[in-house]
């Protein structure tokens, strides 16, 4: 198929005014396109060959390329006419007023870098190589949409690049041989700046050493004490660790290569009110908040851990975030009973239980709420008591202090008061079966379905968990004073089994669970179990597992309640 041309006369030219001018040409509007009149010194014979080739070639729609190239009335060729884009060029992304003027966020700057990723891909897929790739030649408009400009200079078989940016050069190019491997080292650079505010070899260092030899050597702002960074640049601890490592070991020169660590850092994005900033989503907490934030490894299919068989209970696209084993929200903004799939209207502040039966148990700080056939009922509790619902009852502390079970019928409620409570009480149930613990002045008084059993306890308490055996019907209680010491107290029957105040615990305490006189602990990556018998520890290697993992155990298999999924490891 015949390229179309278009001839104008040198008269008509020297009559137009161009609207910029670069080092290579002019630049004009030509009706609702651009058209680029070359100069006098540059190669014209090699530019109207790169040009030929550039029509030719299936780009993506991304990408400004020539549409038709222009000869002059005697026939030479003197330049091209492209589409007309508006945009800015993606350098401004770097300038915090342009971003906060514009409402631009670090999901905006990521959808457009990964984007930015998939044209290069796509070009690179046709034989083309870019070359000059940097923050200038590309822009981007007000819906977030990117163009690649200047590709008159990429190469294109024997026709290459001959001008680069030296900041985006790659210092293990030879000549100008550009090549997949040139062109990532550019984007990677045009990406760590983009996100960062700093070029990845930025920064000073004492004595200091120039940006070009810091190339050379591999010397990077990533993980070096060496280099200093402004104050101005903010931290990237929420950047994807395995985003940052691959992008550190192109800047080290050590690899030329990226897989999909920018599009999943797109993908599993959260937003943490305090730092008004987005995060890496795997992270188990904010590591703009807390620097001991750590990713969670999810598996994406069945495998085995330490010879026990790992598998996700929920499929993950649908979880927005797990309440408790038997309750998520789900990503359609519903609340979801696991046991039957029934969905409800999330309502923000309630907490969700449910009967056996499905019924649905809300609470707030102060208030029950639940539905039978016959009446829609409201409760009062201690304000901000914890409530447990087993079969058709419901297990709380009331205002008065009292230890109560409610049964739900559709005949009507049974409401049986058990105990009588001190105001500084806590209490779990466990099949049936209770625990209160009840702190008057200086005693503990820790009441086991009916039994008493008393100790001394002097400190205050400001964290609990309580959690039954369901083997041999054992009661952990660990409690946590101000001075941040932890006591730990195994009640079986009426006789206290097991107390000591020597054991330190990251997790929260109710993520704690005992089986077969054994605590079971969740830490990074394993769970520790700890024979108090045997005074013994034997590690579980389990990726899932963070100290924010509630653990339950049923026979040999452990339950793991994350907040974006539940597994089960073990049969």
């Amino acid at each position: 198929m015949k390229t179309a041309i278009t001839k104008i006369g040198m008269d008509k030219l020297r009559n137009m005014t161009p609207m910029a001018e670069g080092g290579e040409g002019f630049i004009y509007e030509y009706g609702g396109d651009i058209l680029k009149i070359y100069k006098k010194n540059v190669d014209i014979a090699s530019k109207e060959k790169k040009i030929t080739l550039l029509i030719q070639k299936n780009l993506p729609k991304e990408v400004v390329k020539p549409i038709q190239p222009v000869y002059d009335t005697h026939n030479n060729f003197i330049g091209y006419i492209m589409p007309k884009v508006s945009g800015e060029e993606i350098r401004v992304l770097t300038n915090k007023k342009y971003l906060k003027a514009n409402g631009i966020g670090t999901n905006d700057i990521l959808k457009m870098l990964v984007r930015i990723q998939e044209v290069v891909e796509q070009i690179h897929k046709v034989g083309v190589y870019i070359g000059d790739l940097n923050d200038q030649n590309i822009l981007f408009d007000a819906r977030g949409d990117v163009f690649f400009i200047d590709c008159d200079s990429w190469s294109i078989g024997t026709e290459k690049c001959e001008v680069v940016m030296d900041l985006y050069r790659d210092p293990l190019m030879s000549g100008n041989d550009f090549s997949e491997s040139t062109d990532l080292y550019a984007e990677s650079i045009l990406i760590w700046k983009t996100i960062t505010r700093i070029h990845p070899h930025g920064g000073t260092m004492n004595p200091d050493i120039d940006i070009m030899e810091r190339m050379k050597r591999g010397i990077s702002v990533i993980d070096n004490p060496a280099v200093k960074i402004p104050r101005t640049i903010k931290p990237w601890r929420n950047l994807s660790p395995l985003l940052i490592e691959s992008l550190k070991k192109v800047f080290e020169n050590k690899s030329r290569s990226l897989g999909r660590e920018l599009a999943d850092m797109y993908a599993n994005l959260k937003f943490c009110d305090k730092d008004q900033e987005y995060y890496y989503g795997k992270f188990d907490r904010c590591p703009l908040c807390d620097v001991n934030a750590a990713v969670i490894s999810k598996p994406k299919s069945q495998g085995v851990m330490g010879g026990l068989t790992l598998y996700a209970v929920l499929n993950e696209r649908d979880v927005k975030v797990v309440l408790s084993e038997s309750c998520y929200i789900g990503t359609d903004g519903n609340a979801v009973n696991i046991a039957n799939n029934h969905r409800l209207a999330y309502q923000k502040g309630k907490f969700y239980h449910f009967f056996s039966d499905g019924g649905l148990v809300l609470t707030d700080a102060d208030n029950i709420y639940f539905t039978t056939k016959k009446d829609t009922y409201s409760i009062r509790k201690r304000h901000k008591g914890p409530i447990y619902v087993s079969g058709v009852d419901i297990y709380y502390i009331s205002p008065a202090n009292t230890f109560t079970r409610l049964s739900a019928t559709d005949n009507g409620n049974g409401i049986r008061s058990i105990a009588k409570c001190s105001y500084d009480s806590y209490f779990a149930v466990d099949g049936g079966e209770y625990c209160i613990v009840n702190k008057y002045d200086g005693n503990l008084i820790i009441n086991r379905n009916g039994m008493n059993v008393e100790l001394p306890h002097q400190g205050s308490i400001i964290n609990y968990g309580i959690h039954r055996d369901r083997v041999s019907g054992k009661w952990l209680v660990v409690l946590q004073d101000g001075s941040g010491v932890f006591r730990t107290v195994v009640i079986c029957g009426n006789a206290v089994e097991y107390d000591t105040d020597q054991i330190k615990y990251e997790c929260s305490l109710g993520n704690l669970c005992l089986s077969n006189s054994t605590i079971y602990i969740p830490i990074d990556g394993k769970i520790r179990g700890y024979s108090y018998q045997k005074q013994a520890f034997k590690d579980f290697e389990c990726d899932v597992v963070t100290p924010d993992s509630r653990l339950i155990k049923n026979g040999a298999a452990f339950t793991i309640v994350n907040d974006e999924n539940i597994y089960k490891l073990g049969k």
